[in-house]
C-alpha cells in the first residue's frame, strides 16, 4: 500500500515515540527478538511487516498487561504504538484512496449524464455487454426448458398508452438499474390518445385531424428513439449518486480518523505506564469503532493484540476486497478502456482505408496541391519575410543613406543650370559687370530672381514684339527652369521626410508576415504540445482552481452525513464535522500533489503553497480560521497561477 498521504501526516508522530531503555535482566533471546521486530517496524510500514510484528508479539508475549518486568512492558508498548501508527497510516491511505477513486468515478458519470450525445455514445459503447447479458438470459431460459419469448416484452406492451409500462425481465437485463429503482421517466412515457373528430363536416376539420394525428405519431417516434438514451442517463445518474454516497461514507470515516490525530499524538509520546496503556487501549477501541463497528470488542478488553489483529484484517485485507467487489457487482466504476475504445477500433480502420483509397485515387491533385502549397510558403518566406527583414537590417546598418525620390546631385545640377542661365541673361541684356554678376549669383542661391523677373515683366507688356525681337522666350525658359528647381527641392524635402521614417515603414511592411507566422506557430504549437505552462498544464491549474472552490463551499456549507440527516446543520458553528473534514482532505490532497509535481522545487511559491495546505489540514484550526487561510491563498496565488482567467475558459 502506498503511503503518499500518511507519509507527511503521520510521519511527525513517529519521532515522538520514546525509546525505552533495555533491561539487562531477562533472556537475551527474547531481547534479540524484540530488537529484530523494532528494526522491521520502520516507516513506511508494509502490510507484511505489520503482520510479522503481530505474529512475533503473539508468540513471544501473549499477555502484555501481565508482564512483571517493566522494561519489557515499555519495549512492548513502543512496538505496539508503532503497530498502531502503521495501522493508522494504512487506514488513512485506504479510505483516502477509496474516497478519491469513487469521487473520480462520480465526476465521470456526471459528465456522461449531462450530455445527450455522451449518453448515446455510452449506450453504444456498452451495447455489446448488454446484448451479452440478454443472450445469457435467453440461454438460461432455454436451459430451464421454459419458453423465453413470452418473457420478452412486445413493442405494443412497451409503448402502451393504456397503462404505465412496468420494467420487464428483458429491460431489467439491459438496464439493471430498473430492477433496483423504477425509472422516473416511466410515468412520462405515455401519450394521450389520438385526437378524434366526430363526423368532420368540413375540409378544415379534416386538416386539423390529420395535423394532430401526424404530430402525435412524430412525438411517439421521437420519444421511442430517445427513450433508451433517457434510460442510459438515468443509469449514469444512479451510479453517480451511489459513488457519491460511498465517497461520503469513506470521507466521514477519514474525517473521524483525522480527528483522532491529536489524541494519538498524546498516546505515542507516553512511557508505557498503566494509565498510558489504558489510554492506548481506549484509542484502539475508538479506532476500531470508526473503521469497522462489527469488530468484536469483547475479547479485546484484556487482549490488545486481538484488537490489533482485527484492525489489521479489516484495514489491509477485508475492507479492500469488500469495496472492490461492491463496485464490480454494481458496475460503479467507469467502463474499461476496451469498452470505451471499441467503436473507434471498429469504425476507424475502414474509415482510414477509405481515406487512403480516396487520396490515392486523387494523388496527382494532392501532389499538385502540395507542390503549390510548398511554393507559396517558400515565396511567402522569401518575399514577405526574409527580404523585408534584410531591408530592415540594411536600413539600420547604413543609417538612412541614399535617396528615395530624387538624388541631391540632380537638384544641385538643376540649380547650377538655373544660375548660369540667369547670369548670362543679366550679362547680355542688363550689362552687369563682374561685381554685379557675383551679387546676382548670391541672390539666385537664396532664391531671389528680381532682375530676371523684371525683364520678364517688361517683355510681357508687348508679347508678340518681344517674341520676335525681344527676350520673352529666353526669360520664359528661365522661369521653366526655376519651376523645375522648385519641384526638385520640394521632392528633396519629401525625400528627407521619408528617409527619417524609413525604419518605421520597413517594420510596417514586415508586420503582416510576422502576424501570420505567429498565428500559425501558435496553432501548430497548440496541436503538438500538451499545453504545459510555467506552473503545470492548463488542465491541472483549472483542477486546482476547482478544488479551491470546492474547499470554500465545504467550509461555508457543511454537508450533513447520511446518519445525521435528521439533525439540523449549524453553519455558524466553528467545529468541522467528520464528513466535511474528510471531503476537505480529498481536495487538499489534490492541492498537495499539484504543488509537489508542478510547482518549481526549492522555490518560495512551492514552500508557501504547501504551508497554506498544511494549515488547512491542521485539525486544531476551526472553520473560520481555515476560511481566512483560504482567503490568503486566493490573494497570494490567484494571480501567479492564473486563477482569475479560469472562470472564462471552456471546460475541455
Amino acid at each position: 500500500m502506498s503511503f503518499r498521504f500518511s507519509a507527511h501526516y503521520v510521519g511527525p508522530l513517529f519521532s515522538q515515540i520514546c525509546s525505552a531503555p533495555l533491561s539487562e535482566e531477562g533472556g537475551p533471546r527474547f531481547e534479540n527478538a524484540l530488537r529484530e521486530i523494532d528494526a522491521i517496524l520502520t516507516p513506511p510500514f508494509s502490510a507484511h511487516a505489520i503482520q510479522s510484528a503481530l505474529d512475533a508479539l503473539r508468540a513471544q508475549c501473549p499477555m502484555i498487561h501481565t508482564q512483571e518486568d517493566k522494561t519489557y512492558e515499555e519495549i512492548q508498548h513502543v512496538l505496539v504504538k508503532k503497530v498502531v501508527l502503521g495501522l493508522y497510516a494504512g487506514a488513512l491511505d485506504l479510505y483516502l484512496c477509496e474516497a478519491s477513486s469513487t469521487q473520480d468515478y462520480a465526476e465521470w458519470w456526471a459528465v456522461v449524464e449531462q450530455s445527450v450525445w455522451s449518453a448515446a455514445l455510452y449506450l453504444l459503447q456498452t451495447l455489446p455487454h448488454r446484448l451479452f447479458k440478454v443472450f445469457q438470459l435467453l440461454e438460461f431460459r432455454q436451459g430451464a426448458r421454459q419458453v423465453s419469448v413470452p418473457y420478452l416484452p412486445s413493442l405494443g406492451s412497451i409503448f402502451s398508452t393504456k397503462h404505465p409500462w412496468q420494467p420487464s425481465m428483458f429491460m431489467t437485463t439491459v438496464f439493471p438499474h430498473l430492477g433496483v429503482t423504477p425509472s422516473s421517466s416511466l410515468a412520462h412515457f405515455q401519450f394521450d390518445g389520438i385526437l378524434h373528430v366526430d363526423s368532420p363536416r368540413s375540409a378544415l376539420a379534416h386538416l386539423v385531424f390529420l395535423r394532430d394525428t401526424l404530430s402525435w405519431y412524430i412525438a411517439k417516434v421521437t420519444a421511442t428513439l430517445y427513450y433508451p438514451i433517457r434510460l442510459a442517463r438515468e443509469e449514469c445518474h444512479m451510479k453517480r449518486r451511489e459513488n457519491e454516497r460511498i465517497c461520503n461514507e469513506r470521507a466521514e470515516v477519514l474525517g473521524k480518523l483525522l480527528g483522532m490525530r491529536p489524541r494519538l499524538s498524546r498516546v505515542v509520546g507516553t512511557r508505557g505506564r498503566e494509565e498510558d496503556v489504558l489510554a492506548c487501549h481506549g484509542l484502539l477501541v475508538e479506532f476500531a469503532s470508526s473503521v469497522d463497528p462489527t469488530i468484536s470488542l469483547a475479547s479485546s478488553e484484556n487482549d490488545m493484540l486481538s484488537l490489533l489483529e482485527g484492525l489489521f484484517r479489516t484495514v489491509f485485507i477485508e475492507h479492500k476486497e469488500v469495496h472492490s467487489s461492491y463496485l464490480s457487482k454494481h458496475g460503479l466504476r467507469r467502463p474499461s478502456r476496451l469498452t470505451i475504445l471499441w467503436p473507434k477500433l471498429l469504425f476507424l480502420p475502414p474509415l482510414i482505408l477509405y481515406c487512403v483509397k480516396t487520396f490515392y485515387a486523387s494523388r496527382e491533385t494532392i501532389i499538385y496541391m502540395a507542390k503549390d502549397a510548398f511554393e507559396a510558403s517558400r515565396n511567402f518566406l522569401r518575399d514577405w519575410l526574409l527580404e523585408p527583414l534584410h531591408g530592415v537590417y540594411r536600413t539600420i546598418r547604413t543609417g538612412g543613406d541614399g535617396a528615395v525620390l530624387v538624388r541631391p546631385e540632380s537638384v544641385a545640377a538643376d540649380l547650377d543650370s538655373l544660375e548660369r542661365m540667369s547670369l548670362a541673361l543679366a550679362r547680355d541684356k542688363l550689362g552687369y559687370d563682374q561685381e554685379q554678376l557675383s551679387s546676382l549669383s548670391r541672390q539666385i542661391r537664396l532664391g531671389d530672381f528680381t532682375p530676371v523677373l523684371r525683364l520678364y515683366e517688361e517683355d510681357i507688356k508687348s508679347p508678340v514684339k518681344s517674341v520676335l525681337t525681344g527676350n520673352l522666350l529666353r526669360t520664359l525658359f528661365v522661369q521653366v527652369q526655376k519651376a523645375k528647381v522648385d519641384i526638385d527641392q520640394a521632392l528633396a524635402g519629401i525625400d528627407k521626410l521619408l528617409k527619417s521614417q524609413e525604419l518605421t515603414f520597413a517594420f510596417v511592411g514586415v508586420a503582416p508576415a510576422f502576424a501570420i507566422v505567429y498565428t500559425a506557430g501558435g496553432v501548430l504549437g497548440g496541436l503538438f504540445s500538451s499545453g504545459r505552462g510555467r506552473y503545470g498544464s492548463r488542465r491541472k491549474r483549472r483542477s486546482v482552481w476547482l478544488a479551491m472552490r470546492r474547499i470554500e463551499r465545504l467550509l461555508l456549507f457543511q454537508p450533513i452525513s447520511q446518519g445525521n440527516r435528521d439533525e439540523e446543520a449549524q453553519p455558524s458553528s466553528d467545529a468541522i464535522p467528520p464528513l466535511t473534514s474528510g471531503l476537505l482532505v480529498l481536495s487538499l490532497t489534490h492541492l498537495r500533489n499539484y504543488a509537489l509535481t508542478s510547482l518549481p522545487p526549492r522555490s518560495r511559491l512551492r514552500e508557501g503553497f504547501l504551508e497554506d495546505v498544511q494549515d488547512l489540514e491542521d485539525p486544531s484550526l476551526g472553520r473560520w480560521e481555515k476560511l481566512r487561510v483560504l482567503d490568503r491563498m486566493w490573494k497570494n496565488w490567484a494571480h501567479e497561477l492564473g486563477w482569475h482567467r479560469m472562470a472564462g475558459e471552456s471546460a475541455r
